[in-house]
This record gives structure tokens, C-alpha cells and sequence, in this order.
């Protein structure tokens, strides 16, 4: 079976996971930005190998892999197989709408990092919508790097924000000022820095260090910290979903 393996004569079929795209390809100044390559190959060669189905969506159909992560990437095996795969580089550059997607049906959401999050996904009210409904139902919310962004302003029934109280980690504003991106995500070029805004919702941000692997997990959300973390994030939402 490629989708699942048979253990004691029990059939265990893999689960369906839905890997979210920003469709943000530049910052407000026009320099090229987008999905960061690791933070989605690493996963998804996870996810695969552990008997999953993948579907890949993004905000309006069309996504961008941000350039300067296949220049970062370029001696990483897994993001040069990805992109050498022409049915990955496909979907990758033209999916399903996220308002087109039936995601109740999926197990896990996974929303792929990339600065671009930052301008749509961040202030994206259906998706935001969705993403609460999931987390409510018991499935798998993970997101990497500036994927957590989706969490910014995300209310609970209760009032409560969803990251409130809970161990969240996401790209730092140590790791934003290594890269010299501080001032642009930040208000009023951006919408703030994943750490400022995570913070002001009430979380406990974990900072596992500048480019060091995090992963954290409070129930059924997931986060991990930046691109080293997105392998280890997948393994995470693997265990569980076993």
C-alpha cells in the first residue's frame, strides 16, 4: 500500500495533510520574497515516507518560492531533488485555492513558512476562520517559522486568544535581525514580528536559539521555531497522527 502499511494483518492508511502556501512573492519595498524552499520540502518528504497524502493549496492559486532559499538551499539534497521534481515545482507554483479546499476533510493543517505569510495569511480572515474550526474539531494545526503569523488575532469562542497560554515558538526577532528584516516586518511596513505579536497574545514564546531547531506542542498545536525546524516540526505531527 503506498498510502499506509499493514501491521498484524491491521491495514493503518496514512493520513490527509494540507500544506498551506503564502502568494505573497515581495516585500513593500519589491524585492522578491515568498515560501521558504526547506520549510516545505523538508516536511513534505516526511510526510510521504511516513505514508501520508499531501495536497498543496496557497491563498489565490498561484505561490513563489522565495529565491534567496535556493540560493541558501542549493547543497540541501531534499530542496534539490524537490525542485529538480517536475510534478513538485507544478504544484508548487499553481494549487487549489485555500477557498476552494474542503479542509475538514484533511487531518492536519501545515502552513509552510516564507516572509510572505506575513502580508496575506497573517491577515487572512477565512483562513483564519478555518484554522480555529480544525483546532476546535481536534485536528492538527502546525505551522513553521512565519507560519505561525496565521495565529496573529485568532480568537477562541471564549474570547480567549488560541496561542494564550501555550508554549509557541516561531522566527524570532534575534533571527529577523540576523537577516536584517526586523524594520520590515515590523509595523507599518508589516504586521510585526511573529515573537512581538505571539507575545502580546498571551503565549509562552520558546526562542530555541538563533537557527537552532525548536519544536513546540500544546495539544493539538504545533509550531516550530525556523527552516532548521521544519523537518523536526513534521516529525512531530507524524508521531501523532500514527
Amino acid at each position: 500500500l503506498k498510502s499506509g502499511e499493514e501491521t498484524w494483518g491491521i491495514i493503518k492508511m496514512g493520513k490527509k495533510i494540507l500544506m498551506v502556501l503564502t502568494s505573497v512573492d515581495s516585500y513593500p519595498d519589491g524585492s522578491k520574497t515568498g515560501w521558504y524552499l526547506p520549510e516545505a520540502a523538508h516536511p513534505y518528504y516526511k510526510f510521504v515516507e511516513a505514508g501520508h497524502e499531501v495536497t498543496w493549496c496557497s491563498m489565490t492559486g498561484k505561490a513563489y518560492c522565495d529565491p534567496s532559499s535556493i540560493e541558501a538551499m542549493k547543497e540541501d539534497v531534499e530542496c534539490v531533488k524537490f525542485l529538480a521534481d517536475p510534478l513538485l515545482k507544478a504544484a508548487t507554483e499553481s494549487q487549489a485555492k485555500f477557498t476552494d479546499i474542503d479542509y475538514m476533510t484533511f487531518d492536519c493543517i501545515f502552513v509552510v513558512g516564507g516572509f510572505g505569510v506575513l502580508w496575506d495569511i497573517a491577515n487572512d480572515t477565512t483562513i483564519k476562520a478555518a484554522l480555529k474550526e480544525m483546532y476546535v474539531a481536534g485536528k492538527v494545526v502546525a505551522a513553521v517559522c512565519h507560519g505561525p503569523a496565521c495565529f496573529f488575532d485568532l480568537i477562541l469562542d471564549d474570547g480567549t486568544p488560541l496561542v494564550a497560554g501555550k508554549q509557541i515558538t516561531a522566527f524570532t526577532n534575534d533571527e529577523e535581525n540576523a537577516v536584517g528584516k526586523y524594520e520590515i516586518v515590523s509595523k507599518p511596513s508589516g504586521p510585526g514580528s511573529c515573537e512581538d505579536n505571539l507575545k502580546a497574545l498571551g503565549c509562552t514564546f520558546v526562542d530555541g536559539g538563533v537557527f537552532q531547531p525548536q519544536v513546540c506542542v500544546a495539544g493539538n498545536l504545533f509550531t516550530g521555531q525556523n527552516p532548521p525546524s521544519a523537518g523536526p516540526l513534521a516529525e512531530a505531527v507524524i508521531k501523532v497522527l500514527a
